[in-house]
């Protein structure tokens, strides 16, 4: 990715997504005979760069997305 990819990633719109991302990670993970799913920093951490380009590409942004 270019360095400009990372140029919204401190903005409260990316918290605010992240945040729903995991989420829905949380949802489709929960289950007790299973290990708990990641926290949500840790989330973030093992998914940045997924999370940069599905933000950057859910805002249109895509010619950021180049690898």
């Amino acid at each position: 990715m270019i360095q400009e990819a990372f140029q919204d990633i401190f903005t409260t719109e990316f918290k605010g997504f992240t945040s729903r991302m995991w989420l829905d990670y949380c949802d489709e993970h929960s289950d007790l005979r299973t290990s708990t799913p990641l926290n949500y920093a840790g989330y973030v951490v093992e998914n940045m760069k997924y999370l940069i380009r599905r933000f950057n590409t859910d805002n249109d942004n895509t010619h950021l997305n180049i690898k």
